[in-house]
């Protein structure tokens, strides 16, 4: 049990080997949560205890020994009194996944990523309702002040639904934007990404860059004049060795995007992507962007590795050294600073109070976010451009459409909801009808809102 003075921080998802021992690790690293008592909740608990282990190991060897874990499957001893909750869980796994890929590509959506936009993030979103739904619920009775941490996607409809049931602050967070300034950081020859600055927003991978300066450089006034003969691989080539396919980014869709614009788009091709039609409808269109497409065996593989990579870790006679370096994600910094009432700007996902002034009222999106004793406070970006406003202006109806839909258990309104989608434009309404339906009966076991 946690003593009365300590923070109590529970990670739901607390068997994931990909984001938890991560997540703990970096907590540790402030001094002001080496204290901590930190719950592991899984429905799996085997796989929360082998965390557990994981990471008492390696706070005993850190020298991080005030704080205390506990692995735990019971969700009203795990939650109540917690003062933050961090979410990293997919319901129903990769087979669940598996549906989100395969039905969409029967009407020639080939989905690259498959968790945020199009079909495949509509039906996440449809699937994950029902227990994010009984979080907010908990997190009431348990918890109502316990500031929430959303990274499960589809980020910008769970963090929507968690907003609005939940008392306690609700941000979700994404490292989306850390890919563009660790190119900016390498390809300016920057020490320090604090030598940047940089003025973004938009939507969950789908965010923009309209104003970016170093000391000595106007960045998009440089991009503008390099991107008319090359590409953004072109200006720092990735190196491939040892990697997967998928996770080699050629940048081919951010190239064509920031000529359109005149903007930095996010440079995730393989999310970004998903927000177009013309992208991820067409096999040819694939091969030509030098889109890769994630498998559920490839996704498998890597889970594997990952759990293989603990367990090694478990057995060895000490934690290697890669193990104990701080990872970029700043979920610590976030709770530092809430918790000690300190300030710290981060990229977060909050519902539109203004500080995008030509998106919804009400719609989350994706600006920095000063961080302190108070929550989260958006930090005015401004209006998008005509254009990249006529991009995400469909995704501001269909999103909050498809919550209102969950929420009113109306399989009639979701339905609406995907046929406004950009990558359904090709499709009749009986198809997108189809497809939807195809969806809502694979994952019917997670579902009671229709």
């Amino acid at each position: 049990m946690p003593k009365s003075s300590q923070l109590k921080i529970v990670i739901i998802g607390g068997g994931s080997v990909a984001w938890a021992p991560n997540l703990l690790r970096d907590m540790l690293t402030k001094p002001a949560l080496s204290d901590a008592h930190y719950v592991l909740y899984d429905i799996n608990k085997k796989a929360s205890d082998k965390v557990r282990a994981f990471i008492t190991k390696l706070a005993n060897q850190a020298g991080f020994t005030k704080a205390t874990f506990e692995s735990t499957n019971q969700r009203e001893k795990a939650f109540r009194g917690a003062d933050y909750f961090i979410i990293a869980i997919s319901t129903g796994g990769l087979d669940a996944m598996a549906h989100d890929l395969s039905i969409p590509e029967k009407f020639n959506i080939f989905h690259t990523v498959g968790d945020t936009s199009g079909p495949g993030g509509w039906s996440r979103l449809i699937r994950n309702f029902d227990v994010f739904t009984d979080f907010a619920r908990d997190f009431n009775l348990l918890a109502p002040r316990a500031v929430i941490l959303n990274y499960t996607n589809p980020m910008n409809t769970l963090t929507d639904l968690l907003s609005r049931l939940c008392k306690a602050p609700v941000v979700g967070l994404c490292h989306g934007l850390f890919e563009n300034i660790e190119f900016l950081k390498q390809h300016y020859k920057l020490k320090d990404e604090g030598e940047l600055s940089i003025n973004y927003g938009g939507i969950n991978h789908f965010f923009w860059a309209d104003q970016i300066h170093t000391k000595s450089t106007d960045v998009l006034m440089d991009l503008n004049r390099r991107l008319q003969r090359q590409s953004f691989s072109d200006l720092l080539p990735e190196t491939t060795a040892g990697r997967r396919k998928f996770e080699i980014n050629h940048r081919e869709v951010a190239t064509e995007l920031h000529r359109l614009t005149g903007m930095m788009p996010y440079l995730g091709d393989r999310h970004t992507s998903e927000f177009f039609a013309f992208y991820i409808t067409s096999r040819q269109n694939l091969k030509k962007y030098k889109l890769a497409r994630t498998s559920i065996a490839e996704r498998r593989n890597l889970f594997r590795e990952r759990d293989t990579a603990v367990s090694h870790e478990l057995a060895a006679k000490k934690i290697s050294a890669p193990w104990l370096v701080r990872s970029r994600e700043t979920a610590a910094d976030i709770i530092e600073a809430h918790s000690q009432n300190k300030v710290f700007i981060d990229v977060g996902n909050v519902p539109n109070r203004g500080q995008i002034a030509n998106l919804p009222h009400g719609l989350v999106v994706e600006t920095a976010v000063r961080v302190d004793g108070n929550g989260f406070s958006p930090i005015t970006f401004g209006s998008l451009p005509r254009i990249v406003q006529g991009f995400i202006d469909p995704y501001a109806h269909l999103y909050p459409m498809t919550v209102d839909a969950c929420m009113r258990k109306d399989r009639q309104l979701a339905l609406r909801a995907l046929r406004l989608d950009p990558v359904c434009a090709h499709l009749t309404t009986p198809q997108v009808n189809e497809l939807g339906n195809q969806l809502l009966v694979a994952h019917r076991r997670f579902i009671t809102a229709f």
